[in-house]
């Protein structure tokens, strides 16, 4: 849905008001009236959730041969890392996200970074907790962080996508939470630059605030071209930490 100047028009942001009625004289009279629908398939949903049950069954995986480090793409399936992950030290120890940033999973995000709805933070956070426990692929995580945004950015979003799924997970998967970077200036978006630029771009952009030890999980919304991860994860090594793991919902 758009409006006359073609701009997005959330579907959240009409449901939005009706929640806090909802939370004034229970679901039941408004949900009759207006029903939550599903953010994918615009079905009707049960007590306000973002998604059907059909549709959060069939979010995507990742398919096809992929790296073990980084899940980049394998053109031969009888290897297991990438030219990247097999040819040059990688500062994160493993990366994974849940699943491709086209379609499903891309929409999903959108809507939390630009439609601005707690609830899907809430719903990601909780499909990364039920993938950490079904999979296991990092064994025991000693503290949680999350890729910082600048103050000025922070400022205009009003808030850190990485940080409330970061903060999410904590709570379901019961460990600690803490910011251990700050970034320190804006850079361009690393999708659009060459390799040579990405190093440049991100060089000095993030400093520690506190190092800790043992194994870190690393939390974003997006891993485009792990380069920012990546950098992250060098900033947290140089301090006392050992291991350092990235989780993301997509994979761009």
């Amino acid at each position: 849905m758009t409006t006359s100047g073609d701009t997005q028009v959330s579907l959240y942001a009409w449901r939005r008001s009706f929640r806090n009625a909802l939370s004034a004289v229970g679901e039941g009279p408004l949900a009759v009236l207006f029903p939550p629908r599903c953010l994918l398939c615009e079905r009707p949903t049960s007590r306000l959730n973002v998604l059907c049950d059909e549709c959060i069954t069939n979010l995507p995986h990742l398919k096809g041969p992929r790296c073990s480090k980084c899940q980049e793409p394998l053109s031969d399936p009888t290897l297991d890392l990438c030219r990247a992950c097999g040819t040059r030290e990688r500062y994160f120890d493993r990366a994974i996200s849940l699943g491709p940033y086209d379609g499903a999973w891309g929409k999903l995000v959108r809507s939390l970074k630009f439609d601005k709805e707690p609830a899907m933070a809430r719903f990601l956070s909780a499909r990364m907790a039920d993938f950490l426990h079904a999979e296991d692929p990092f064994g025991n995580i000693d503290v949680i962080t999350f890729v910082p945004m600048t103050r000025r950015a922070l400022h205009a979003r009003g808030f850190n996508q990485a940080s409330l799924l970061a903060h999410g997970l904590a709570r379901r998967i019961h460990r600690p939470v803490a910011r251990l970077l700050r970034k320190v200036r804006e850079t361009s978006p690393q999708a659009r630059l060459s390799a040579r630029e990405r190093g440049k771009n991100l060089r000095g952009v993030f400093h520690s605030i506190r190092s800790v030890s043992g194994k870190v999980l690393l939390v974003d919304d997006i891993f485009t071209t792990g380069s920012t991860v990546e950098e992250c994860a060098h900033v947290l090594k140089n301090g006392s930490c050992e291991e350092v793991f990235v989780l993301s919902v997509a994979r761009a």
